[in-house]
Formats: structure tokens, C-alpha cells, sequence
């Protein structure tokens, strides 16, 4: 009789341990899928979207498309092959075809690899490759009659420069801008647009020019015009920032110029009836984009609402002609809002702990479909009414993954900084964390500076939460979705309020719980771990703030800390500028 309770108590435990949940680790990376570009088909059965993942062996991110119904009753279904990259869906007007853009088409060995648009057709058959730019096509988009397709290209005195016969590398720039972050040195192709018949494939460039690029073009309803945005100045590769809103007859021609500020006017959007065009306008340099409608023959244009303090994303009009919807980061999260033209009021059209954005509507199916995430989740598909009622998910991407992986709940922390404004600070515990013990903390501090941390999965939280710490982020001045103020408030002082801002947030954090304190590395109780212009915050904290500090201005440190045991015996002071691994510690 004394062997039954060992035996009840050795199962229980086996159970236990079964049923426990890990952390995430790097390498639970390769494993994650992402969802985007969804599109909803005309007739708002069923839903076409981008799922990417990532193929480890050949070191490359691999994109398809998928479609679900819109109901949720089905199981997604891929529509491209696998073998080739396939982005950018959209139906035709009449549902009956969808393009979107491959690079199945490119030779053999070429590099890179062009992406075309194909053609398949929904009552069946393989998809056909329709146009033939020499530089492929980066964007493209649907007359209403669905006759043709608008698609943007590049273009340039090179092209006509066979490779072979390019018998030096030496480049010649004659503008202040000559590379870009990740994309490496400028080339002298430019963007442009061209027409493209949708039975033949056959083609016409409609807009030209060295000095400058077209990009965002949209159809006007009645399929003869095309409205898109360029730095017609000439400058834009020499400190310009004056792009505009323009429209050009399908067939090429002459152009109106529809926006009438000096500086960027961007994202045009056709009013049903055609007569007019919304766009986003700047008045002043930084300034936040507001909302103008201007008449679509050129004119004046006028402010859509005064009191708008948010940066809108995929202005849009509807549903019917006298409301407009875009999406905006406002306090941490990401939403979809409306503007009601006859009162010039905005209100919320979705709302709650996530962030939504990647939003698309049909106002004859009464449906909005939109990404979701929070700290927890990575995004998923979501269906709702037009009025945001309604909601339901649509795809359960990463649900294996996520079952055995532990996520705790992330605590927000309204804090007051040294001057009494208000910031909003983010804690999450460790995991396994336990009442009474002790945890150090990692302080992450956002990129940008304009940048924001809100309601969604950072990708270098769980990493270091599975090895034992605790994660403190915030959005302090300079950050966006709080207004235009506060973004601007470390102009030409950068590690001035910011730097208070996110130590009085590291203040509030400790006092609201004792329970982080130094364990391990010594006495190291705080660790800085900062992305891009925000080393400038986190290197003088290793200065300002005596030991338990010190500061990681890089954003590899999370990677550090979370291959690093957090019991391993350390100094107390880590040298930000000579971090080093050594059989699992850090040392100076």
C-alpha cells in the first residue's frame, strides 16, 4: 500500500512536466509565419493574403499566397506554387482573375530574380506570367473596368548598357543622396509607371524622368486617369522634400498637379464619383501628414479636420462618399479610425489591447478584414462589419508553436517623468518568475527616435524573459502616437527629457516591484539594451547611473543576454564598447 501515493505522485509529476511551457528560443524564429497584404474578393466570400516564412537553409525569407473565406468556415488554401515567391494579390474587378506579382518567370541563375505580374484564374489552371519589364514590377493595381493594369518599373540610362560591355565599376554620383540604409549604392534607374493591357500584356510607359520617381498609382473610377505622387522639383536626390500628388490621362499626356504644398503630399485616394482626391499633406518639415481632399482637375484644396494629432496610414474613402477611414498608432496600440465629413468629427472604428493595421473593405459585403496582434501573438487575420462589430479570426497561424511556448501577460506602467508628463511604461515578468525571489531587468529602448513600442510581439522580449529576466520598455519623448508635441519634444536635444523619461520609467518600475534586484552578475540589477539613434539615451546611463547599471547601445545585446545564464558570476560593470562572449558569460 505504500507504493500507490509514490505512484500517484511520480504520474503527477511526469504530467506536470508534460504540460509545462518553455520559452521562446532564437531559433523559434525560422518556425514563426507572418500574414499581410490581405485583399478581400469582390464578392466577399473569401479573402486572398500573403504568408511568409522563413527557409533557414537558404538563408531567405519565402512568401506565397493563400485564400480563406471570409466566414471562417474553411481552411486556408495556397493558391502559388512552391518554389517562387508570390506577394502583392489583388482580384480582379469581376473576381474572376487574380494578379499578383512572381518572380516564376526569372532565368535560371539570374540575380536577382524579376518579379513579374502573373494572371490566374480562379475557375481553374496554372497562372500565366502577363507582363515583360525589363526591371520587373514593384507595385501594380486594376482599372475598374478591368481592362488594364497600372504597374510601377524602373527605368534608367543603363538599361541600354549591355553587361558585358560595362567595362569599369567606378561610379559617378552628381546628387547629395547616393545610398540608402540596406539597400546599398543608388543606381540611375528611377521609378516609373506603365499601363499594361490585361488580355495582351502589352505595354506603354506613361510618365518618364531622370531626376525624380512615380510611385502610388490609383485609378479613377471611370478607369481613364491616373492619380500618383512624385518630386517633380528636380531635387529629389538632392535634399528635396516636395513630393506631390499628380494625375495623368491613362493613355500618357500632360500633368495636373493636384496637391499645393511645399512640402511631401503623398497617398492619393479617388472619391467614388471621381471628382475629387484625397490626400496626405505637410505645410511645414516633419510636420505630422493631415488629411487635405482637392478637386481632381487641380485647385485648392482643403483640410479634411483641424484636430487630428495622428499619422495617417492607407487613407481611404468609405464606406460611401461622405466617411474616410485610415489607420494611426495612438497610445501603444494600432487602430483603424473614421472621419465623419459632414461633422469633421473622428472616432474609433476598432478598439482593445492590440494592434490592428493592413485593413481592407467591402462596402457591398458589408465586411473589413485586418492583421491583429499584441505582446503575445503575432498577427493574425481578422474579419468584422464595417462598423467594427462583429469580429472574428480568421487564420490561427503559429497555434502549434505557441501552445508550447510560455508568453506571460505584459503590465502596463503609466509613469510620471521628472517634469510631470505623463509616459506609458511596459513590464514583463520572466518566465517561471516566482513571489519572492529576485530577477534582473533588461531596460529595451526603442530605435527611431521615432519609433514606438505598442501592443504587439517584440521580437527580443521572449528570448531574454526564457533566460531569466525581466523586460521594462517605454515610450518616451520623441516616440510616436501621442502627438505631434510630444514626438517633437527632443528636437536638437537628443538624451535630454528622453534620457529622464526612461529612467524615471526604470524608477517606476523597481518601486512598483521590489521583486527585481540584482541575483546574479554581482550586483548588476539593470541592463540597457538599445536599438539605433537611441544609443545616445542609453550610453550616459552608464555614467549618470552608478553600478546596478550599465548600458548596451546596441540592439545585439538582448541576443547576449538571452544566450547568457543569468546565475553566472560577472563584474559588476560591463564595458558597453568591448562586450564579449566567453563559454556562456560576459566580460569586460
Amino acid at each position: 500500500m505504500r507504493t500507490l501515493p509514490s505512484i500517484l505522485i511520480f504520474t503527477l509529476a511526469l504530467s506536470t512536466a508534460a504540460f509545462a511551457k518553455r520559452g521562446v528560443t532564437p531559433e523559434d524564429y525560422f518556425s514563426f509565419e507572418f500574414i499581410s497584404d490581405a485583399r478581400i474578393a469582390p464578392d466577399g466570400k473569401q479573402v486572398a493574403y500573403v504568408l511568409s516564412t522563413i527557409d533557414q537553409k537558404k538563408n531567405r525569407r519565402a512568401t506565397s499566397i493563400w485564400v480563406i473565406a471570409s466566414d471562417g468556415h474553411s481552411s486556408p488554401r495556397r493558391l502559388t506554387a512552391e518554389g517562387f515567391n508570390s506577394n502583392f494579390p489583388r482580384w480582379s474587378p469581376d473576381g474572376s482573375v487574380l494578379a499578383f506579382l512572381s518572380s516564376r518567370n526569372a532565368e535560371p541563375g539570374a540575380e536577382p530574380a524579376r518579379a513579374q505580374i502573373c494572371i490566374l484564374h480562379m475557375d481553374g489552371g496554372e497562372a500565366q506570367v502577363l507582363s515583360h519589364l525589363k526591371n520587373g514590377v514593384s507595385a501594380m493595381q486594376w482599372s475598374p473596368d478591368g481592362k488594364r493594369l497600372v504597374a510601377v518599373s524602373r527605368t534608367g540610362p543603363s538599361d541600354q548598357v549591355e553587361p558585358a560591355a560595362r567595362k569599369s565599376d567606378v561610379r559617378h554620383y552628381k546628387h547629395i543622396s547616393y545610398k540608402f540604409n540596406d539597400t546599398g549604392w543608388f543606381d540611375d534607374k528611377r521609378s516609373h509607371l506603365w499601363v499594361i493591357d490585361a488580355a495582351s500584356g502589352k505595354d506603354k510607359q506613361v510618365t518618364s524622368g531622370d531626376d525624380w520617381n512615380d510611385t502610388d498609382p490609383h485609378w479613377s473610377p471611370d478607369s481613364t486617369r491616373i492619380a500618383f505622387v512624385s518630386d517633380r522639383t528636380g531635387k529629389e536626390y538632392d535634399g528635396s522634400h516636395n513630393k506631390d500628388v499628380w494625375v495623368i490621362a491613362a493613355d500618357g499626356g500632360p500633368l495636373t498637379k493636384i496637391s499645393d504644398h511645399k512640402f511631401d503630399d503623398d497617398l492619393p485616394r479617388w472619391s467614388p464619383d471621381g471628382t475629387r482626391i484625397l490626400f496626405a499633406g505637410q505645410t511645414a518639415r516633419r510636420q505630422f501628414p493631415k488629411l487635405y481632399i482637392a478637386p481632381a482637375t487641380g485647385g485648392a484644396s482643403s483640410l479634411v479636420a483641424e484636430d487630428v494629432d495622428l499619422i495617417p496610414v492607407d487613407p481611404r474613402w468609405g464606406p460611401g462618399p461622405n466617411e474616410l477611414r485610415f489607420g494611426a498608432g495612438s497610445r501603444g496600440e494600432t487602430q483603424i479610425f473614421r472621419i465623419d465629413l459632414a461633422t469633421r468629427k473622428l472616432s474609433p472604428v476598432t478598439s482593445g489591447a492590440h494592434s490592428v493595421h493592413g485593413f481592407d473593405m467591402n462596402q457591398k459585403a458589408g465586411i473589413m478584414t485586418y492583421a491583429a496582434n499584441d505582446f503575445q501573438h503575432l498577427d493574425d487575420l481578422y474579419a468584422s462589419s464595417l462598423d467594427g462589430s462583429g469580429e472574428r479570426q480568421l487564420t490561427h497561424l503559429n497555434a502549434k508553436l505557441w501552445s508550447d511556448v510560455d508568453f506571460a501577460p505584459v503590465q502596463r506602467i503609466p509613469y510620471k517623468s521628472t517634469d510631470g508628463l505623463d509616459v506609458d511604461g511596459f513590464l514583463v515578468k520572466p518566465i517561471g518568475w516566482q513571489a519572492g525571489k529576485k530577477y534582473p531587468m533588461v531596460l529595451s529602448i526603442h530605435g527611431g527616435p521615432a519609433g514606438n513600442v505598442r501592443r504587439r510581439l517584440e521580437s527580443r522580449v521572449p528570448g531574454v524573459r526564457g533566460k531569466g529576466w525581466a523586460v521594462f520598455f517605454c515610450n518616451p519623448r520623441g516616440s510616436t502616437g501621442y502627438g505631434e508635441k510630444f514626438e517633437r519634444g527632443i528636437v536638437n536635444n537628443w538624451g535630454g527629457m528622453d534620457y529622464q523619461d526612461v529612467m524615471a520609467g526604470v524608477d517606476a518600475a523597481l518601486k512598483q516591484n521590489p521583486w527585481i534586484a540584482p541575483r546574479s552578475w554581482a550586483s548588476l540589477a539593470v541592463v540597457t539594451a538599445a536599438i539605433s539613434p537611441t544609443g545616445f539615451s542609453a550610453t550616459p546611463i552608464d555614467s549618470r547611473r552608478p553600478s546596478p547599471y550599465a548600458a548596451f547601445p546596441i540592439s545585439s545585446a538582448t541576443t547576449v543576454l538571452a544566450t547568457a545564464p543569468t546565475d553566472t558570476k560577472t563584474t559588476s560593470r560591463v564595458s558597453c564598447s568591448t562586450i564579449s562572449i566567453s563559454t556562456g558569460t560576459l566580460r569586460r
